[in-house]
């Protein structure tokens, strides 16, 4: 299935590179690349996967040799930003095939677990310019937290459960944990102070497993969506996962949402961060920043 990079004169600009992720959603990715090559006939494919040894920066690079810039990533949110870093907006555009666990990114932008869907919205080759956010110079194109929401990943990454039971096991089991955190939040010219079960600032709507955190959200505004969520009763919390659900989160008193250009978190000690899905390192401030239009987007 794999081309041979020698012979650069198989492809056109028409092919694709598909970069996967062989361990992303728990499951092999091998039927899954077998449909897509057979779907996107007579266009060709030139397979590429993520591991630590191979980077995504390196099969961009390959795909750049071979004269093709149209790539679509087969994984999650953690996936797609490892590719869609190091793409050119002005050249390159990318589109989603669902091979994760959460896949939120994806879903905000209309794509479906179908693989048949997917490639059908990427043969429509429908495109839009979005928007990247970047943390202290992290660039991340879903959405980031601090607090609970990088307890949840770390939990989901240390265990073999994968999906929406996986998730929701880990919230149950963290509930009842020291996970609440005390600081500031700076919002342009708003400030919030006082104690919060996590701070998320999204670019798209959708955590991921349905669980949706900023409703309001669009990926090309040029702003970030910050969503707050306040402390109280742990219990409370549980309660509501009906409403991030049904995407009724916004009509819970213990949640504010706003938008804002620039994002400035200072937690009063080191509380973790996770970016789609990865933890990043610990740091006294978080600043987060956006790209406006950095990434263009086959989307529905």
């Amino acid at each position: 299935m794999n081309a041979d990079l020698a012979k650069t004169s198989m492809f056109s600009s028409t092919d694709y590179c598909v970069i996967y992720n062989p361990f992303s959603g728990g499951r092999t990715k091998e039927r899954m690349l077998q449909t897509i090559e057979k779907e996107l006939k007579p266009a060709q494919c030139f397979f590429q996967k993520t591991t630590v040894e191979f980077g995504a920066k390196k099969a961009v690079d390959l795909a750049h040799q071979v004269g093709i810039h149209q790539f679509i990533v087969v994984g999650g949110d953690g996936t797609i930003q490892a590719v869609a870093t190091h793409l050119d907006p002005g050249k390159d555009i990318l589109g989603l095939v669902m091979g994760g666990s959460g896949n939120g990114f994806a879903s905000h932008f209309g794509y479906r677990r179908r693989i048949s869907q997917n490639l059908k919205l990427i043969r429509k080759k429908r495109i839009q310019q979005v928007d990247m956010l970047t943390v202290n110079g992290y660039r991340y194109v879903n959405l980031a937290g601090v607090g609970f929401d990088a307890q949840v990943a770390d939990k989901i990454r240390s265990s073999k459960r994968r999906g929406f039971q996986a998730y929701l096991l880990a919230v149950i089991q963290l509930i009842r944990m020291n996970i609440f955190w005390s600081g500031k939040v700076n919002l342009d010219d708003e400030r919030w102070s006082g104690q919060f079960l996590t701070v998320v600032v999204a670019n798209a709507s959708i955590f991921g497993y349905g669980f949706q955190i900023a409703r309001d959200a669009k990926a090309d505004d040029g702003l970030m969506t910050v969503v707050l969520v306040h402390r109280v009763s742990r219990w409370r919390y549980v309660l509501a996962i009906p409403y991030f659900l049904l995407g009724l989160s916004h009509r819970l008193t213990w949640i504010t949402q706003r938008t804002a250009t620039r994002v400035l978190i200072e937690p009063e000690i080191c509380t973790p961060i996770q970016a789609d899905g990865e933890l990043l390192m610990q740091a006294d401030t978080y600043d987060f920043r956006i790209e406006p239009r950095s990434l263009t987007l086959i989307t529905a």
